[in-house]
């Protein structure tokens, strides 16, 4: 079988494993795994803001389920909109403490089952674990890009 088929439903098998976690892990919350991840992004941000389009190339999802996700997130006080001095047309969002603790709480949950995915692993073969799959996901990005302008040209 091609190597590359091999490793993409290894990749399915996993994610398919992850999001029945993620479930588990979220089922006391008013989330799912995009939003956490969301909020993700917005921690690791200059200032715990970016803009919708930001968010959309981060989370490789259009920008019009980043704004329902966004108001969401919004409605429920983890986020809040903030204006851009620069440009008015542009809407930021900007992580509130609420969201910061629900990120953490579950984080820390995950942490305390000591990262069972990257068990056995030493922190060289957990590095480029991370590295490599980096990759994959660049590369998958790029063939949906790919596929998407030859439909367009059709």
């Amino acid at each position: 079988m091609n190597n590359g088929i091999v490793c993409g439903y290894l990749i399915r098998q996993i994610n398919f494993i992850w999001e029945r976690i993620a479930k588990q892990l979220l089922e006391n919350t008013d989330l799912n795994w995009t939003q956490l991840g969301m909020m993700g992004l917005l921690i690791e941000a200059e200032g715990n803001e970016l803009t919708l389009k930001q968010l959309e190339k981060g989370l490789n999802i259009s920008q019009s389920v980043i704004a329902r996700m966004a108001i969401y997130l919004t409605e429920k006080g983890y986020t809040e909109y903030t204006k851009n001095t620069d440009d008015k047309r542009v809407k930021k969002i900007h992580l509130l403490e609420k969201g910061f603790q629900c990120h953490n709480e579950i984080f820390v949950s995950m942490n305390e089952e000591k990262q069972p995915m990257l068990e056995g692993m030493s922190l060289g073969e957990k590095i480029l674990f991370q590295e490599l799959l980096q990759k994959v996901l660049l590369n998958s990005v790029k063939v949906q890009q790919e596929m998407k302008n030859n439909q367009k040209r059709l």
